[in-house]
C-alpha cells in the first residue's frame, strides 16, 4: 500500500537584503513553530531592485498570517 503524499503551497512572505538577514529571520519564524524556509528568486530579480544575494522566506500557506504578524508585514 502507497503512503499518500501529502503536497501544501509555499508562499514567499518576506524577501530580505541578504542571505544572513532571511537566515536570521526563519530561524526567528521556527522558533515560534512556523515553518520557514530559504528560497532564491530568479535571475531576473535584481531587476526588481533586489540585487543579487537576496532571498526570500518561504513558508506553508496556512501559516502565512502568522509569518507576517511576526516579520511586522503589513
Amino acid at each position: 500500500m502507497a503512503l499518500a503524499k501529502k503536497e501544501f503551497k509555499e508562499v514567499a512572505v518576506y524577501t530580505a537584503e541578504n542571505n544572513s538577514i532571511a537566515q536570521m529571520l526563519v530561524e526567528k519564524l521556527e522558533n515560534l513553530d512556523i515553518p520557514a524556509r530559504i528560497g532564491t528568486e530568479s535571475a531576473s530579480a535584481g531587476v526588481f531592485g533586489v540585487p543579487g544575494g537576496g532571498r526570500t522566506i518561504l513558508v506553508p500557506e496556512k501559516f502565512v498570517q502568522k509569518a507576517k504578524e511576526v516579520l511586522e508585514i503589513r
